[in-house]
């Protein structure tokens, strides 16, 4: 499991880095450029092309010439905005179309020559980048990897975070489009096979598949319009095995038009969807697996997480996403820590689960200081739900936010139809408990406002009666009547009365 200190901005995981992922795929070329903590850094520039590499390949193998010629065209204009960018160290793979290709090494050549070192992976190692890249975002989880390529699906074993199992199908959408001339029958046929020599396969029932890639993130996105999801956030989306087979079924049942007309789908990935929702529904099947679960983090992400030492890896990446983007938009970057400290008095009782989502809270607790003052409880709440943060399922983001609300607008739900669906994603017991680390932060900021050092002097602690707030000597002019409200406000919260002493 990762660990969750509190944080100093001198942990390594916490150094800014900026560094690219150039992905040449069957289907897709893309560029990531990250910005950010060395443990969670942060896509600030995703660009794709669908060149469709693996798409309409010559009988002998060969790669299409107009797919290599487009490829190239965004490869160079990679090159030129990588430059423009300051030349970030930058690693570039190609995968299943460029390595099983006849001309494959004719075109890695004509990559090299334009000043890009490109290594082309094998279907194990993609698989292992895969699962690298899952449990960056996720780490120790236990279950099954499913990394669906244009040309291949990568399926990688994981237990606690650590891979195990692992094999390369060839059962890519693109491929399986050609092989069968557009039959999804005898592509069925094909995919059955290929899950049926996998002999591990069925030793995961009951676990969950952790999907990544492009056309299983459509198929979740069609997943999440037909349910009226009230977060668009694609990762961390969870279906139940019923739900996943019931999307897949329909998808496959769909006429090429009625899918142009589907939200969330690309025009280009429509007629190899199909495939990609017959692989998944299948793969369930055959696993008697219980549910889907999206994943951002794939093979580019796990070049990134391959190469990181040991100690960063252990850091929790949800701690380093919120303290690189609390120091970056509050005005005091260490006005985070002090508010951890400050308010963990008032929640000694919590879990360890429970301690990170406010410490993370803590952290993101000023990133409202620079908006117009009537706007803040609502852009931050907006600003924490959607932000790319690494590790935090849909409910804890759900909590982050409605608690930054709560710091800016009181113990009030907020206004909006759509946020309030957002928080009804949360127990009861949740919201609550939400509301509490608000409060408590509302309180500090009258208290001490952008003023660490002041607030690492004073103290909360309750107990069955009473939340004591407790502030030097020196410090007690700070406790004026803004200040008391807030106190009140936060010990009624807690169903306890409200003491204030000196030290």
């Amino acid at each position: 499991m990762a660990e969750t200190p509190f944080t100093s901005p001198d942990h390594p995981a916490l150094q800014r880095i900026r560094q690219a992922v150039i992905d040449i795929g069957s289907n897709s070329v893309r560029l990531v450029v990250y910005d950010g903590p060395r443990r969670a850094p942060f896509p600030i520039c995703n660009e794709k092309a669908l060149c469709g590499l693996g798409r309409d390949m010559s009988d002998d193998g060969r790669l299409n010439p107009k797919a290599v010629d487009g490829a190239l065209d965004v490869l160079a204009r990679f090159k030129c905005l990588l430059s423009e960018l300051g030349d970030p160290p930058t690693l570039t793979v190609a995968t299943a179309a460029v390595r099983e290709a006849k001309d494959g090494r004719d075109f890695v050549d004509r990559i090299r020559a334009l000043g890009l070192p490109v290594d082309v992976i094998g279907g194990g190692e993609e698989a292992t980048l895969a699962a690298c890249g899952v449990v960056s975002f996720e780490p120790g989880v236990s279950g099954l990897v499913g990394d669906m390529g244009g040309g291949s699906l990568e399926l990688v074993s994981l237990k606690e975070g650590v891979a195990d199992d692992a094999v390369s199908l060839s059962i890519g959408p693109l491929r399986l489009m050609q092989q069968t001339k557009g039959d999804l029958k005898s592509a069925a046929k094909i995919i059955d096979k290929a899950f049926s020599e996998v002999s591990w396969l069925k030793a995961k029932k009951g676990d969950a598949l952790f999907a990544v890639g492009g056309a299983w993130r459509s198929i979740a996105r069609v997943n999440m319009q037909l349910h009226r999801h009230p977060l668009p956030v694609l990762h961390h989306y969870e279906l139940n095995a019923r739900q996943a087979i019931e999307t897949c079924d329909l998808i496959s049942r769909q006429s090429k038009s009625s899918l142009e007309v589907t939200p969330g789908i690309s025009s280009k990935r429509i007629d190899t969807l199909p495939y990609a929702a017959l692989v998944m529904r299948t793969l369930i099947d055959a696993a008697g697996l219980k549910a889907v679960s999206v994943s951002a983090g794939g093979l580019r992400e796990g070049l990134l997480y391959r190469d990181l030492p040991e100690d960063i890896r252990r850091f929790d990446p949800l701690i380093a996403g919120a303290a690189f983007l609390g120091a970056r938009m509050a005005p005091e970057a260490s006005m985070g820590d002090a508010y951890a400290q400050f308010t963990s008095g008032a929640f000694a009782d919590e879990t360890a689960a429970q301690m990170r989502i406010r410490l993370a809270t803590c952290l993101l607790a000023d990133i409202g200081a620079y908006f117009h003052p009537d706007m803040r409880a609502d852009q931050v709440f907006d600003t924490s739900l959607r932000a790319p943060f690494y590790g935090v399922t849909h409910p804890e983001r759900a909590a982050i936010a409605l608690a930054l609300f709560c710091r800016h607008a009181g113990a009030k739900a907020p206004g909006p139809a759509a946020a309030r669906s957002v928080v009804a994603m949360m127990s009861e017991s949740d919201q609550q408990r939400a509301t509490r680390i608000g409060l408590a932060l509302r309180f500090g900021a009258a208290i001490a406002p952008k003023a660490p050092h002041a607030i690492r002097l004073c103290s909360l602690t309750k107990d069955e009666k009473r939340l004591v707030f407790t502030a030097p000597t020196a410090l007690k002019p700070l406790y004026d009547e803004t200040a008391k409200k807030r106190h009140d406000a936060l010990a009624s919260a807690f169903g306890l009365a409200a003491e204030m002493t000196t030290a």
